[in-house]
């Protein structure tokens, strides 16, 4: 069996989507001849949900090395309540370069001398975010000649964030030099959807398209009981669930304005319909704009981060599940990792999202989607009361493509990033030894 030190910041006991996928690829490569050695920071200085129920997904046989890091996030609250924000943003761009998990390298450097000493390693898998400790892997690559991949579940120099808080322009070329390094010395590059491979060649021409695989995230079916618990509160309200956290371009007031107007209008009776949050959202972001309205403030509760397995009963037990992308440019490139596991759950999906962007295109065909523009007052308006009309006359009766939904399932995927992992390293073995030989003639 190879072996692949897999490097990735985010695995449990943190929590949150993003350790979804590293947790589900270590528990099943095994399964398709590949044995994952895992280098991660040490989890108590780490300013980030914990959720121990993730662990069950880790084997009992992995290995798991864990280093000390430092977390500059922690500095940073500090900053903030001292009304220091300038403070924080000079550290990122002078000093946390190309993010603050940079802190994490010289410990998880020290770290991979040892696990390469005491196990065979075959090839390295590197996932970001956070982007820094893809720096690791041409020194890894030139001391120990092993090839590397990277895996971006994330844009890192392209995305929203740089859109909407454009950082300064030397960080933006270094960033964007970095980020081109480590993308023409790895030996191939992982991305969770097209629209990244897409904008990445754009932005680095000089790469080959050959050189990219798109892996999506996905859903766990061990993860789904096999019956569901029936929901005892409120049964005779349209109950819709969003879990995750509201921030950024997910503004609310789109949706809230869409709500009140239709209650105004006598369309939906909001006394019929319930609308729970799930995560670490803050009131004041939620309801901003709605706060004393009597209309939403009664129809919306808020509930703190829950463990991963309440969330997929939580999600079960609903009427529909609400997705949400925030508007303007790159909208397209979005696709939340907690859309397989709303499809799985095969509950109609009311989508606020980009209609021509890659999460649309992996829900049209799904059977599930309430589609509306996320830009478009009129249109959520639509598909909100069409959503509500359907549950009323009782035919809120969606029927999904299982065929398609099953492709996202996480062993599927672990299947084909096995075969990512096999052609690389035989490509790389391929070349090493062709280099050998013109060495030796």
């Amino acid at each position: 069996m190879h072996k692949v030190l897999y490097i990735v910041y985010y695995y449990p006991p943190l929590g949150g989507s993003g350790v979804q996928r590293g947790v589900k690829f270590s528990r099943y490569l095994p399964h398709y001849g590949w044995e994952s050695v895992i280098l991660t920071p040490h989890p108590a200085l780490i300013k980030h949900p914990k959720d121990r129920s993730l662990l069950k997904d880790v084997l009992p046989t992995q290995k798991i090395y864990r280093s000390f890091s430092l977390d500059a996030r922690w500095l940073f609250k500090i900053l903030w309540g001292l009304g220091l924000p300038q403070v924080v943003n000079w550290l990122r761009y002078h000093l946390f370069i190309p993010d603050a998990e940079i802190l994490w390298l010289p410990f998880a450097w020290l770290k991979i001398r040892k696990i390469i000493k005491q196990n065979q390693i075959d090839l390295v898998f590197i996932s970001g975010p956070p982007f820094s400790p893809m720096l690791l892997g041409r020194w890894i690559k030139r001391r120990y000649q092993l090839p590397f991949i990277v895996s971006f579940r994330d844009d890192w120099s392209f995305g929203q964030s740089r859109l909407d808080n454009p950082p300064p322009r030397f960080f933006t070329r270094l960033e964007r030099k970095l980020e081109h390094d480590v993308l023409a010395a790895s030996d191939h590059v992982v991305v969770v959807n097209r629209a990244y491979q897409r904008d990445l060649l754009s932005l680095y021409p000089d790469l080959p398209p050959q050189k990219f695989s798109v892996i999506t995230n996905g859903y766990d079916e061990s993860d789904f009981p096999a019956e569901i618990i029936p929901r005892e509160k409120d049964k005779d309200k349209l109950q819709i669930v969003h879990a995750g956290v509201l921030f950024g371009r997910r503004r609310t007031n789109l949706i809230w304005q869409a709500v009140v107007e239709l209650a105004q209008e006598g369309l939906i009776d909001p006394k019929r319909i319930r609308i729970d949050i799930y995560g670490h959202n803050f009131a004041s972001f939620v309801f901003k704009g709605f706060e004393n309205d009597p209309v939403i403030r009664q129809m919306v509760h808020l509930h703190p981060y829950l463990p991963h397995s309440q969330s997929i009963d939580i999600m079960l037990q609903a009427d529909a599940l609400w997705l949400y992308s925030g508007p303007g440019a790159k909208s397209d490139v979005e696709l939340p990792g907690k859309l397989f596991e709303y499809l799985r759950a095969g509950k109609p999906i009311f989508a606020m999202i980009h209609p021509e962007g890659v999460c649309a295109e992996v829900l049209k065909p799904s059977g599930l989607g309430f589609i509306a523009d996320n830009s478009d007052p009129e249109a959520i308006k639509s598909q909100f009361l069409r959503l509500y009309q359907l549950w009323e006359q009782g035919k809120l009766a969606p029927e999904p493509d299982w065929g398609l939904i099953r492709g996202f399932e996480r062993q599927e995927l672990t299947c084909r990033l096995a075969e990512v992992f096999d052609t690389t390293l035989a490509v790389f073995r391929s070349g090493s030894a062709e280099d050998r030989k013109g060495r030796g003639s």
